[in-house]
């Protein structure tokens, strides 16, 4: 049953067809003229103005009749000519005629003046076509977009817009086909706009309206997609007509090419798309913001809103500013939805080749909140964001969650100066800044409860302010793997497989650094935080040990080092720091531990630097070719088991030294300990180039010496008050040969040890060889005299002399002279004092054992005793008048 009344039904259809189409070309064709009146009256009710037809042909070829209108004029409620078409081709099928339209309009040649008025309405000609007040539609719009095809060729329209004060815009060879069906519209404009304009441009679009809607004309309720294109454009020229502004941004300027979508929901624009490539573009992205210059403009941008959230995208952006600010060309996408059925607001931001040098130089023109501008600022970023992948739940500035990953090369960012210390706080808590970065590349994933990264740095640097004097420190290279978490007020970071190299070091270390656990509840008390520091060094530089001196110690020991250590190579160095950061060094055990130990090889060491010594004053000579170990243990520093040479000293070799400063926090002291052998003769130029030579008042300064001796010294040199150093030592004399002047008979195999400290040296119990005898010496500095001021030198001998041995003794003059008429020997007593480099001598003895073969009275016998005093010196009053 269902199949035949079916089966009924196409049959009529097919009869009901037929029918029309007979009727059509059989008696409405012939007879079109006669029907001019009914069709001008159906216009004038489907248009809702009165509508003249001149004249009206009618052609019957094919399956589709059409027909020609000529002089088809529009009155305005006056009955005035509003607006007229010169020729209207119309054609005509059953299917148009059952809906008393057309199959298809074509309007030849039209030339419109269109008018937007001060108050939105507008006219075309004389006519309002805006829609009605009463029915909310406008009768023109339904008819128009009722039509199956409506065709323009060839037109010409003026418009012109009051609301906007915008100057007349003539379009030529205005050329347009309007597609409608029952619930689609199919368009496309084509149209020649004035030179200074640009070229001729295309407008296309596509909507539905919907299945329930009334009006054909109810362009508020379709949606759809309208396209643009432009293949050469002034949107300086655009901007007066369409708006490329709003109250927060504008597009004022920027000429090229453009292409544009456009996402239409009932009637407004949801989204819109556009590929520009564009010269000279001015724009303006908020309301109070300076505008954007750019030289070009080329990529695709997007954006589009929606009930509860908006997107915007770019993809292959690329310009360059006026600034030659270039930006490389990337892809960003952002997506935002608000909160919504309980639900917290969400967004995602996916990017790649994001510059962010630019975004930082051009943040005061971009649409962010004061704090973003602000930091941005602070931070002055440098690098390439090669992608990005960002989520989070909540507003921006404070999100619930987040979840973001991507990569980053050449990165770099601006250090914070480090902030003053709080007045409580003594130099070891005192606060440090922000760390600065260049010359970074990292891959990252982070979550509001952590996150990992893998760092590498080439050829870049850190910035430590507040941690070391120089807060720059440069990096040939540096890779590490770093993984943080949060947890509440806690927050723990770890750096595994750190590997590090520049001009100073070479080297690997890992490190823990978390917040205080034991801080009180303001949130500064967590920090500076407890670090747990390991590592080693392959290679080290040990002139630059002082610059990785923290500012915690005081700046005379990290001076001291730096200038006290001025060259060697370390090596086998291990450091380790474990406790709370404000407590380095860690001077009490519990505390903390603060090691580092490293091999030094071919050090030179100015334990007493120019710098520390008042100006003129003599070196102490350096040493040299050092090798040893190097110690920082918790508040000391050492250097242990040293060997080397002296400086300008060949002769002199360090068998073992040391040097210490037990406390770097407090009041530091230098105490370096020597123990050298070498030639006499050596050590004696040793004193007479440092301030020995000072100390002795320079009375060693033409003493001569042979052989080898051994000397030890130690020296305490309070950095903060180094005009209090202190000296101790001795010199082990095993058997030299020591002539203090040159008209002094000489000491042969001397024998003793010489003490020695910064106010002088002495002598006690010294054996030697003197005049042919044997002699025992003591004796050794005394302080200055009140006559000249100066210190002197004096010795007391005791032994005895034999003939022989004066006769030797040139240097005695006469005595040596009368010495040839003597024999035997005999025992003496002597003194000698040298002041102003001239010796005072005193010389005792009774003669008994000498046998003298002189003229009477001066002949005796060996037996007899013949008392005998000699004695010089410098005449009195010589010290007061200088000579």
């Amino acid at each position: 049953m269902a199949v035949r009344i079916m089966l009924w039904a196409v049959v009529s259809a097919w009869l009901l067809f037929g029918l029309s189409w007979g009727v059509l070309h059989g008696w409405i064709v012939p007879r079109i003229t006669e029907f001019r009146p009914q069709l001008e009256a159906q216009a004038s009710r489907a248009l809702g103005v009165p509508v003249r037809i001149g004249n009206i042909t009618g052609r019957s070829v094919g399956a589709i009749p059409s027909f020609e209108l000529q002089d088809v004029t529009l009155l305005d409620a006056q009955g005035r000519e509003a607006v007229r078409l010169p020729r209207i081709v119309a054609a005509l099928s059953p299917a148009s005629l059952w809906g008393l339209g057309f199959e298809q309009l074509v309007i030849e040649q039209p030339e419109l003046d269109i008018r937007r008025a001060a108050d939105g309405k507008i006219f075309v000609g004389g006519l309002e076509v805006s829609k009605d007040a009463d029915t909310g539609h406008s009768d023109v719009a339904d008819w128009v977009f009722s039509q199956a095809e409506f065709v323009v060729r060839g037109g010409t329209v003026r418009w012109t817009d009051e609301l906007r004060q915008a100057p007349p815009l003539a379009l030529r060879q205005v050329d347009g086909v309007l597609r409608n069906g029952r619930h689609r519209h199919r368009m496309r404009l084509d149209a020649t706009p004035p030179p200074e304009w640009g070229e001729r441009f295309s407008i296309r679009g596509i909507f539905r309206r919907p299945l329930l809607s009334a009006h054909a004309g109810d362009v508020a309720s379709w949606s759809g997609q309208l396209y643009a294109e432009l293949g050469r454009v002034d949107l300086s020229q655009v901007q007066h007509y369409a708006s490329l502004d709003s109250a927060d941004m504008a597009l004022t300027q920027g000429r090229g090419a453009l292409r544009a979508w456009a996402d239409m929901g009932k009637g407004k624009i949801t989204g819109a798309l556009a590929d520009v490539a564009l010269r000279d573009v001015d724009a303006r992205l908020g309301a109070k913001l300076a505008p954007l210059g750019f030289d070009f403009l080329a990529g695709r941008i997007g954006a589009s809103r929606h009930a509860n959230g908006f997107e915007a995208s770019t993809e292959g952006l690329a310009f360059r500013t006026r600034q030659g600010l270039r930006w490389p060309g990337g892809n960003l996408a952002l997506a935002h939805t608000g909160p919504a059925r309980g639900k917290a607001e969400s967004t995602t931001l996916k990017a790649d080749r994001l510059d962010l040098a630019m975004l930082a130089q051009i943040a005061g023109r971009l649409p962010l909140d004061s704090d973003a501008q602000a930091l941005l600022a602070s931070l002055a970023p440098e690098g390439l964001v090669e992608k990005l992948d960002a989520r989070w739940q909540g507003p921006l500035e404070a999100p619930a969650s987040f979840t973001v990953k991507g990569s980053v090369a050449d990165l770099g960012f601006a250090p914070a100066p480090a902030a003053p210390a709080r007045a409580a706080a003594g130099p070891a808590q005192a606060a440090v800044g922000r760390p600065g970065l260049s010359g970074a590349t990292a891959d990252f994933a982070l979550t509001q409860d952590g996150g990992q990264a893998s760092v590498t740095i080439r050829q870049g640097a850190l910035e430590l302010p507040g941690i070391f004097e120089d807060p720059h420190l440069p990096l040939d290279e540096l890779t590490a793997q770093a993984q943080w978490k949060l947890s509440g007020r806690k927050i723990d970071v770890q750096l595994r497989d750190v590997q590090f190299s520049n001009t100073d070091a070479k080297g690997q270390a890992q490190l823990r650094w978390q917040t205080d656990d034991k801080a009180g509840t303001s949130p500064d008390d967590r920090f500076p935080g407890v670090l747990d520091l390991q590592g080693s060094l392959s290679r080290g530089d040990g002139s630059r040990v002082h610059r990785y001196l923290p500012l915690v110690l005081d700046p005379a020991v990290r001076h001291y080092v730096r200038d006290a250590v001025v060259k060697g190579q370390v090596s086998e160095v291990k450091f380790k720091v474990k406790g709370p950061v404000g407590q380095l060094p860690f001077a009490d055990p519990a505390e903390g531990d603060f090691q580092v130990s490293a091999r030094v090889k071919n050090g030179h060491f100015t334990y007493v630097p120019k710098s520390l010594q008042p100006p003129g004053a003599l070196p102490w000579p350096a040493l040299t070719e050092l090798e040893g170990e190097l110690l920082f243990s918790r508040a000391s520093l050492e250097v242990k088991d040293a060997a080397g040479k002296v400086a300008g000293l060949p002769g002199l070799q360090l068998v073992k030294g040391s040097a210490r400063i037990a406390d770097l926090m407090h009041q530091a002291t230098v105490e370096v300990t020597t123990d050298i052998k070498g030639a006499l003769s050596d050590a004696l130029a040793f004193v007479a180039a440092s301030p020995v030579a000072e100390m002795t008042g320079h009375a060693l300064a033409k003493t001569t010496a042979s052989g080898a001796a051994d000397y030890r010294f130690k020296l305490k040199l309070p950095l903060h008050a180094i005009d209090k150093s202190s000296v101790e030592g001795s010199i082990s004399l095993p058997g030299n040969d020591v002539r203090f002047v040159p008209d002094a008979p000489p000491l042969g195999r001397l024998r003793g040890v010489v003490s020695v400290t910064d106010k002088g040296f002495s002598v006690a119990g010294a054996q030697a060889q003197l005049l042919g005898g044997e002699v025992r010496i003591d004796g050794g500095t005394r302080p200055p005299a009140a006559a000249d001021g100066k210190a002197s030198v004096a010795f007391k001998a005791q032994g005895s002399f034999t003939a022989e041995g004066l006769r030797q003794a040139t240097e005695l003059g006469l005595v040596s002279r009368l010495a040839a008429h003597a024999s035997g020997g005999a025992a003496y007593a002597a003194s000698f004092l040298f002041r102003r480099e001239t010796p005072e001598i005193l010389f005792t003895s009774n003669l008994q054992g000498l046998a003298l073969s002189l003229p009477a009275p001066l002949s005796k016998a060996a037996e007899s005793a013949l008392p005998l005093r000699l004695e010089s010196g410098l005449l009195p009053g010589s010290l007061e008048a200088g000579q």
